[in-house]
Formats: structure tokens, sequence, C-alpha cells
């Protein structure tokens, strides 16, 4: 597997990682080891470090260390520490996901958030229209508690998450490198 440059934003538990850094300033020569810190808002630290040879500092992620990583969001910090001085200075700190395994997952939902909510709403105007409600309905929608006085209102939250999904497929046709479906002139 060759290493890709710099760290990733993303990294599947379960899988091998390798990435490289360079650190002009922080040679392996002078005694400087690139070390991470994988940090989650509730649970335990990962910490890991680089292997350097003169100002390449690589990573090398075994699949049976990132098996045990938790799926979620969290921060990963890179920092560099003399091994003889004791100095440290931390280069940076970025978000990161940590993607489930989905090689021994019993089961995935794989839509976002946005997702998960228009279908909800859509469920709802469903229901709402099949009992042909007129008055004040409540209904859960992504976990909250909406009261619709209209199916008016339904539709309108509607629109808003299809809008919000469309943004997120738009993003992700971009990184995929295909187009959104979208075409604009301009004469």
């Amino acid at each position: 597997m060759d290493p890709i440059a710099n760290e990733p934003t993303a990294i599947r538990a379960g899988d091998s990682v390798t990435w490289t850094r360079e650190l002009p300033e922080y040679s392996a020569a002078d005694n400087w080891v690139l070390k991470y810190r994988i940090l989650y808002a509730v649970g335990t630290a990962i910490a890991f470090s680089a292997s350097g040879s003169g100002t390449t500092h690589t990573v090398n992620l075994a699949a049976s260390a990132t098996a045990s990583y938790a799926a979620g969001t969290a921060t990963l910090v890179a920092y560099v520490e003399n091994s003889v001085s004791g100095d440290r200075a931390t280069l940076e700190s970025a978000p990161i996901i940590i993607l489930p395994d989905l090689t021994t997952a019993a089961t995935h939902d794989g839509r976002s958030a946005n997702q998960i909510a228009l279908a909800a709403a859509r469920a709802a105007l469903d229901s709402y229209m099949a009992k042909g409600q007129m008055h004040v309905a409540e209904y859960d929608i992504a976990g909250r508690t909406m009261k619709f006085r209209s199916s008016t209102e339904i539709i309108d939250l509607i629109r808003y998450y299809e809008i919000e999904v469309f943004k997120e497929n738009a993003v992700q046709a971009a990184i995929n490198g295909v187009s959104a479906g979208r075409v604009q002139v301009r004469f």
C-alpha cells in the first residue's frame, strides 16, 4: 500500500493505514519523533508514533490496531517531541472520522442525519395524509417531537431536508469526481 501524503481525514476501523509527513524543521536525525493522539469526546484516547528517516516521518497503523477504534468523530492531534531534550511542539489538530468496520458489523445505517430526518418527515406526511388529520398533529421526527398544524408545515420541512440531502450528495459527487447532476450555462 502506498502511503498518502499528510494525515487522513477518515480512517476505517479494521483497515491498515499508512501516511507520511515531511517536517524539515523536525528531523529524526535531530531526535525529533512525530506523535499522534486521537481524542474522542468521550472515551479513551489513542496514541501512536511515526517512524522517522531524516525529515520524512511515516505512520503505519496495522489492521489489528485500528480494529479497536470506536466509530465516530474525533480529533487528530499531531505533535513532535524531542527524545533527548524533551522539547515538544504541537503541529496541529484536525477533525477525523473513524468509520465503522463494515466487515464485522451486524447492521449499518449509512444514511446521514439529514437523510434520516427526510425519511422521517416523509413518513410523517404519509401518516398525516392517510389519517385525514386537519388539526394539530404531533410526530417524532429524528428523535425530536414536532407539532404541525397543517400538511404545509410538514411539506416545508421535507423541502428543507431535500435541499440539505442534495447538498450532501453534491459534495460527495464532487469528491468522487462526478457531476452533481446540474449544469449551469451563462451567456
